[in-house]
């Protein structure tokens, strides 16, 4: 009996360990990121902004330039005491608010008898004061505001999508994109391009160290310089920031025509994806997003292995619809489908669209990471604050692209749709939004 009941107990400890690994295995797949299609290196060097249509290797040749091509005249001595400037200056940072959590829904209603708030305390009566606070609490109804960090940002990409083809170029700083230095054509010879927009690079970096070394006798300065001169707003010009400005060159290429392209081409899709969009009961601006991530081309794919109209990872479609789903991340209809309930997961943790949509090509963990270290929802905080190797340009930019794509699309359309091309599909899909209206 005794070897009887020996033999089941180990059987017993056996089954349990093997559900416990299983267990650990399914937990630790579902921690998983629905989407990071971030490279490693990215945000490490000043490069040509990737797009999967076009895609434009100018990255390695940049790599090698980004800190080499700093003049020699610049001496350790500046370097070390500009560091030590801007890591004190970093150190005062004061009165942030490390709580900034957005107000609850403004359908939120505290019923007083279901709560049992007795007034006679003082315990209570701060309660009914903290409740009270909260029903006053001003709300956005703004699904996508504007925030006031990136207004800059949001006003570059609409010249970038409006302005420059894909054989030119802003010279621009990548903290700055209020700050573009000079608008440049690109020879489409590879060879001749690398070399070009090495040359180009120099030529900026040279022209703000010289400005650098003659800030105190602007009658020296060149007509060049007098231009980047003006560049810099009040209290902006200085040799710190200038300096500083030098590793800051980078090079956008346009994309007029390819946001045209994809204007057309959303035309043919849209009667098929809004449908999806509608029935996820998700903010039907997110019909924009595609113009963002792949110009609404179904074939579009990324280096990283993202695929169609919505850029989705294949470890991201075997989480949420299964492994039969992966290849068929190119159907309109099925990656609308899938792209809703990242976009919906998402939400239902961060609360946030503007940090949502960050989220959908930063990797939704990773925001939650950045929310958890500022103490904050706020897009703006968490780009000033938040220090991670992969939050660099392509995600603290994701939002303002999403806005200006959203403005310059909305425009065309009503352009379209005024002139009878596509009329009936616009005011039954995107122009619905305001109810049918052609402002």
């Amino acid at each position: 009996m005794f070897l009887k009941n020996l033999q089941m107990n180990r059987k017993s400890v056996f089954s349990t360990i093997v559900i416990i690994s299983q267990v650990a295995l399914f937990a630790k797949t579902f921690a998983l990121d629905l989407k990071i299609d971030l490279p490693p290196e990215e945000g490490k060097y000043p490069v040509l902004y990737y797009n999967p249509l076009v895609n434009q290797n100018l990255d390695a040749e940049l790599k090698n330039n980004s800190v080499d091509n700093k003049k020699a005249s610049i001496t350790q001595e500046q370097n070390k005491r500009i560091k030590n400037t801007v890591i004190a200056e970093n150190k005062e940072v004061k009165n942030v608010d490390l709580f900034d959590i957005p107000p609850p829904p403004p359908s939120l209603k505290v019923n007083r008898a279901q709560r049992n708030i007795k007034v006679g305390s003082i315990q209570d009566k701060k309660k009914e004061k903290d409740i009270a606070s909260i029903k006053k609490a001003p709300v956005n109804n703004e699904n996508f505001p504007m925030l006031p960090c990136i207004v800059d940002n949001v006003n570059f990409w609409k010249r970038v999508y409006i302005e420059i083809d894909t054989n030119e170029a802003f010279i621009h700083d990548k903290d700055k994109l209020n700050r573009v230095y000079a608008k440049i054509k690109i020879p489409q010879n590879a060879a001749l391009r690398t070399q070009f927009v090495k040359n180009e690079r120099e030529k900026y970096v040279n022209l703000l160290d010289s400005l650098s070394k003659k800030l105190k006798t602007p009658k020296k300065w060149t007509i060049a310089e007098r231009n980047i001169a003006k560049l810099f707003r009040k209290g902006e010009l200085t040799q710190k920031n200038l300096i500083i400005a030098q590793d800051n060159i980078r090079i956008q290429s346009g994309l007029k025509s390819q946001f045209e392209e994809g204007i057309q081409r959303s035309l043919i899709h849209m009667p098929v994806i809004f449908p999806e969009i509608k029935k996820s009961a998700l903010p039907l601006d997110l019909a924009y997003l595609p113009h963002v991530e792949s110009s609404y081309n179904t074939r579009a794919g990324s280096k990283v292995g993202a695929e169609g109209l919505w850029q989705i990872m294949p470890g991201t479609m075997r989480h949420i619809e299964g492994e039969a789903f992966v290849s068929k991340r190119t159907d309109p209809k099925i990656s609308t489908r899938a792209a809703m309930k990242i976009l919906k997961s998402d939400y239902e943790k961060i609360q946030s669209w503007p940090l949502t949509l960050t989220a959908y090509n930063h990797g939704v963990n990773g925001m939650l990471r950045a929310i958890s270290e500022t103490g904050s929802r706020d897009l703006c905080k968490i780009i000033d604050h938040y220090d991670s190797p992969s939050f660099k340009f392509a995600s603290t930019n994701f939002y303002a692209q999403f806005l200006a794509a959203r403005k310059v699309a909305m425009q065309r359309y009503i352009v379209l749709a005024k002139k009878g091309e596509s009329r009936t599909v616009l005011k039954r899909t995107l122009l619905s939004s305001q109810g049918g209206k052609l402002k």
